[in-house]
């Protein structure tokens, strides 16, 4: 913001042996997982300040990446967030086709709506470019999507914004949930922040830890549903 899933089914785990190493693969039901197959130019993250105020959740979920085989070292994700964004106006729809531009994208982490709610009150406005977003992806053969939406707001000079996440939570969770091309995996961060104060100092942004929280939250997402893994 401003200031400057759906599960997985149960896995079982096995490994086999490749040319030039192990390969890890996760098998759920008829899918497969492989792990060490994405490069990290396949993968976008997209938003605003709640990830591009300190870029400290993409890193963290890039340290997990790389601790668990699914990024090799040197290198990045495609981190294209930009503070002050917002979906309505065509920013945060613009910062995915700048990633795209360079090659095809597999992956996108995202949030979205949090600026659309503070700056202009306009939760519909974000669902419709939302939509815009999805079918360009679509159309790009972007295979998965993981939306992470944000936690409460802390504070009485937040009620409004508060209000209008509240409202557009559902309705964006809905649009995740019915999408199959990409698929789009859905994960509330209120659980992940509730009772932990010190993970945000102006009531919205994340600390160090609680970019770390979160990051850790999306990449736990990301194994359970076999995201650029």
């Amino acid at each position: 913001m401003s200031s400057s899933g759906s599960g997985g089914a149960s896995t079982a785990e096995a490994s086999s042996s490749a040319s030039g190493g192990e390969t890890s693969v996760t098998t759920g039901g008829a899918d497969a997982c492989v792990k060490g197959q994405t490069r990290g130019n396949q993968v976008a993250v997209i938003g605003e300040s709640f990830i591009a105020a300190t870029h400290g959740i993409t890193q963290q979920i890039e340290k997990q990446a790389k601790a668990n085989g699914s990024l090799a070292e040197g290198e990045r994700y495609i981190d294209n967030s930009v503070s002050g964004t917002t979906l309505a106006n065509d920013q945060i729809p613009s910062q995915y086709r700048k990633a795209a531009e360079n090659g095809m994208i597999k992956y996108v982490l995202m949030d979205g709506g949090g600026n659309d709610c503070l700056l202009r009150g306009d939760g519909d406005g974000a669902l419709a470019a939302a939509e815009s977003l999805f079918e360009t992806m679509a159309e790009d053969n972007v295979e998965k999507v993981l939306y992470f939406f944000y936690p409460d707001p802390i504070g009485n000079q937040f009620a409004s914004l508060k209000s209008c996440l509240d409202t557009l939570r559902p309705k964006m969770k809905e649009l995740c949930d019915g999408l199959t091309a990409p698929k789009c995996y859905w994960l509330d961060l209120r659980p992940v922040w509730n009772g932990h104060n010190d993970y945000t100092q102006d009531g919205i942004h994340p600390t160090a830890a609680g970019s770390i929280a979160t990051g850790d939250a999306v990449w736990e997402s990301m194994v359970e549903n076999c995201v650029a893994q």
